[in-house]
């Protein structure tokens, strides 16, 4: 035996520690492969993340839409019916006032959860493009 080997156990001792501080070392360093790897790991584990949100901005999306467009068909109809007399209850002041009703109702009701979510739906993408964007810029 050698006197490494008689002074820490033996041969084998020091190769597997020499080998575990190597793999450390490897380990500590992100090469631009790991990154990429990394990278398409964290894009597979997401899909479901992203299946969600499209399914909630559906959710609550087609609705405030539909509601906005109602509002505004009902509108135009209100524009187009005859002129009120004086004494007259007037359909298109009732029909126009309903209207607007409905969408302050719209905004009141769907117009926060539809903005969040938007916000959060669309607000990864750009914050991701700002961060490339920075990271770039660094480079140069």
């Amino acid at each position: 035996m050698s006197f490494f080997g008689k002074l820490f156990g033996s041969d084998s001792v020091i190769k597997r520690a020499a080998d575990g501080i190597y793999n450390g070392v490897d380990k500590a360093v992100f090469t631009k492969e790991e990154q990429a790897e990394h990278f398409l790991k964290l894009l597979n584990a997401y899909e479901p993340f992203k299946l969600a949100q499209r399914f909630m901005a559906l959710i609550f999306g087609i609705p405030y839409v539909l509601v906005w467009l109602t509002s505004a068909t009902m509108f135009v109809i209100a524009a187009f019916m005859e002129p009120c007399a004086v004494d007259v209850v007037c359909q298109s002041v009732t029909v126009s006032s309903a209207s607007k009703e409905l969408a302050s109702w719209n905004n009141e009701t769907l117009g926060t959860p539809v903005a969040l979510i938007l916000a959060f739906y669309f607000g990864g993408g750009a914050l991701e493009g700002v961060a490339r964007q920075v990271a770039e810029r660094k480079k140069l």
